[in-house]
Order: C-alpha cells, then sequence, then structure tokens
C-alpha cells in the first residue's frame, strides 16, 4: 500500500497553483495513489503525450476524467502527464502536471495483463464506469472487472 497523493494539496486540481513545483516536491512510486479533486463544471483531467503536454493541446488525449474526484493508483513507472482542457486553463493559467513515477524507487507493477494498442498502459475504471487506457487503476477493481469493464485478452504464457 502506498501513499496518497492529493494534487495541488489543500489547493485541489485548479487554477493559481504551481504544479511544477508541487510535483518535484513528491517522490511518487508504484502503489501510490493520486488524487485529482476539482470542480467538474470548471475543470477536468486529461492524460496527454510529453508533445501535446508542452503545447496545451487535448485533442488527442490518452484518458480524460471528469468526475470531480478522481483517484488513480500508479502501476507502472514513467512519466505521465495531465492538463485541463477547459477553455485555456493550461496555456493561461498553467493548470498542468507531469508526475513522474521513479523506477529505481518503486517495487515491480503487479502483472496486470497490458494490450499493445494502449502502449504498454493498462485498462482502467473511472468512479463514473467509463474505461479509458491509463498507467494508473482504481484500488477497487479486481483483475476480472478490468477484463470486462475493458474487454482485454489475457495471454497466459
Amino acid at each position: 500500500m502506498g501513499n496518497v497523493y492529493k494534487v495541488g494539496d489543500s489547493a485541489g486540481w485548479t487554477t493559481g497553483v504551481d504544479y511544477e513545483k508541487w510535483a518535484s516536491s513528491h517522490t511518487f512510486k508504484v502503489g501510490d495513489k493520486i488524487v485529482f479533486n476539482y470542480d467538474p463544471e470548471k475543470h477536468d483531467v486529461v492524460e496527454v503525450s510529453q508533445q501535446d503536454y508542452n503545447i496545451c493541446n487535448s485533442n488527442s488525449p490518452i484518458s480524460r476524467y471528469n468526475s470531480g474526484n478522481d483517484e488513480l493508483e500508479i502501476i507502472t513507472p514513467g512519466t505521465f502527464y495531465y492538463i485541463c482542457s477547459y477553455s485555456n486553463m493550461c496555456e493561461q493559467e498553467k493548470q498542468k502536471v507531469a508526475i513522474k513515477i521513479d523506477k529505481e524507487k518503486s517495487t515491480p507493477s503487479p502483472p496486470f495483463p497490458t494490450n499493445n494498442d494502449t502502449n504498454g498502459r493498462v485498462c482502467m475504471r473511472t468512479k463514473s464506469g467509463a474505461a479509458a487506457a491509463s498507467p494508473f487503476s482504481f484500488s477497487t477493481h479486481s483483475l476480472i472487472g478490468l477484463l470486462v469493464s475493458c474487454g482485454l485478452a489475457l495471454y497466459l504464457h
């Protein structure tokens, strides 16, 4: 069981927060949980590529969250990029965060099945019930729920 990090601490996922500073003050590892709390009428959370993160482009999202309370469990190391796609929040207000999961400080990832179409990410269920490709998963899902909700095939070796 890992640590729980609320993005932006008490402010949450909103404007007026230095998310680069926030992220650099934490060491994230596999098993930790990342929580995005925000007003879903004013903000969302969109996972994007590094290139899209750099230019605040949400037109080709990897995954999109809009519940206002998205809790994601880290299941693989790497750097993952999140922006708010609402009315220039990323460009003007700098509402974006890069979360780096340190490979050296992480325990091995759990043996979840992968699908080549998601570039090694696994499928997860959002609190609203929508399925999306992500490097995170909700802690309440089971392997069976993962397979049913996402339609992934298991390849036994």
